[in-house]
């Protein structure tokens, strides 16, 4: 098959792909399936008149945008499963452009077409007596690692490697990074900058005041030894799900620090949390698989997008915990119409954070960590510019 011919197989792939997708869509929306992930369970024809009726123009944004259409079908193979919020959450996970951000803005916040899940005291607030009263906000800059984490919605995926900065007492700033596992063995890179301020009790950490979804994180530091670990407990609301939670360990090493583990069981131990319920995490951070033979590949990635959802949601989904806090996803993708700016905070804490990361030698954008890209750019076969991870 020459180039020409291969090109030609692949649009037309893609747009049977993209026809078959828009079909689904008006199915789902028929059916009341809601996009914005677990609040769907109350009155789904309420919920798709409510959409088709007052989310119009949202819609006609999202069948035209390819991956806000994948996010459609994605979502239609969820409904009716026993796992059905989980479900939904990861193709949340997968599709995540401003497209689907705007519309979920209008049928969750501005809309109120979708009924917010209410889970109360699955993340029970800890008592103030278990708090780490000692940990020292400033100790808490630079590079950590989530080594370690409780919620596998939000708290166990790859990569986690996280700059944080204290521009001034009270303050955090944080830049999350994290990777979402594709079914065809390669991934997804997220990213994200949030801004804590420290409460009267200094092991409480407060995000709020944010545009998207109006989501709140409230971390709660159950034990901490400086320039080591930090153990934090999460309870967060957002317009679609009150309630949720979950935890992570950072340590300074990419990997858990097992001579603190005894110590982390017991201050888990005394918030009422069961150390057996927490996954260690993989933070070897591995690059894109590797590319050999444009042609081949191009078709080959034509028939993978076309399947990866259905493999996906064939994979055992059970063991996905009860809450979630990645509404927040890309910082350019939450914010909710062209009109909207970045808040003044977020663009002051990209800023101070840019510097943090630069002394760690994360000097090109991770998009760059491709075959073709790290030879052209002189990066080693690692994917590792100048820095370890």
């Amino acid at each position: 098959m020459d180039w020409q011919a291969a090109m030609d197989n692949v649009r037309q792939q893609i747009q049977k792909q993209k026809t078959a997708v828009v079909l689904g869509a008006f199915g789902v929306l028929a059916s009341g399936l809601t996009l914005a992930g677990p609040g769907v369970a109350a009155d789904m024809v309420k919920t798709g008149t409510c959409l088709l009726g007052k989310c119009q123009l949202q819609l006609a944004s999202c069948i035209a945008d390819p991956e806000c259409l994948e996010n459609l079908a994605c979502l239609q193979l969820c409904n009716g499963r026993k796992d059905e919020a989980g479900c939904q959450i990861r193709c949340g996970d997968l599709y995540n452009d401003k497209a689907i951000a705007t519309f979920n803005a209008c049928a969750v916040s501005d809309q109120k077409c979708v009924p917010q899940k209410i889970d109360r005291d699955v993340f029970p607030e800890p008592k103030p007596e278990v708090l780490d009263k000692s940990f020292d906000l400033s100790k808490f800059q630079g590079r950590w690692y989530i080594t370690a984490g409780l919620n596998p919605l939000f708290d166990d995926f790859d990569c986690q490697e996280h700059y944080f900065g204290v521009p001034e007492a009270g303050k955090l700033y944080g830049k999350i990074n994290w990777r979402i596992a594709k079914p065809n063995d390669d991934f997804i890179e997220r990213s994200t900058v949030q801004t804590f301020k420290q409460q009267a009790n200094p092991a409480v950490l407060y995000n709020g005041g944010n545009e998207y979804l109006h989501y709140e994180d409230t971390w709660y530091i159950l034990s901490s030894k400086p320039d080591e670990y930090v153990l934090v407990y999460y309870v967060g609301n957002n317009d679609a799900w009150k309630g949720y939670g979950g935890g992570t360990v950072y340590s300074r090493s990419a990997t858990l620090p097992e001579q603190y583990v005894p110590e982390i069981k017991e201050a888990l131990s005394k918030a009422g949390q069961n150390w057996d319920d927490w996954k260690v995490t993989d933070n070897t951070c591995k690059p894109h698989p590797p590319v050999t033979g444009f042609l081949a590949n191009a078709e080959r990635f034509v028939e993978t997008e076309l399947t990866s959802v259905e493999k996906l949601l064939e994979n055992d989904l059970t063991s996905f915990g009860k809450g979630f806090s990645v509404f927040e996803t890309n910082l350019e993708n939450a914010i909710t119409g062209d009109e909207k700016i970045v808040s003044d905070e977020i663009q002051e804490a990209e800023k101070f954070l840019y510097d943090i990361e630069k002394q760690y030698g994360n000097n090109l954008p991770k998009w760059l960590d491709w075959g073709p890209f790290r030879s052209l750019f002189g990066g080693s076969a690692t994917g590792n510019y100048g820095g370890a991870k």
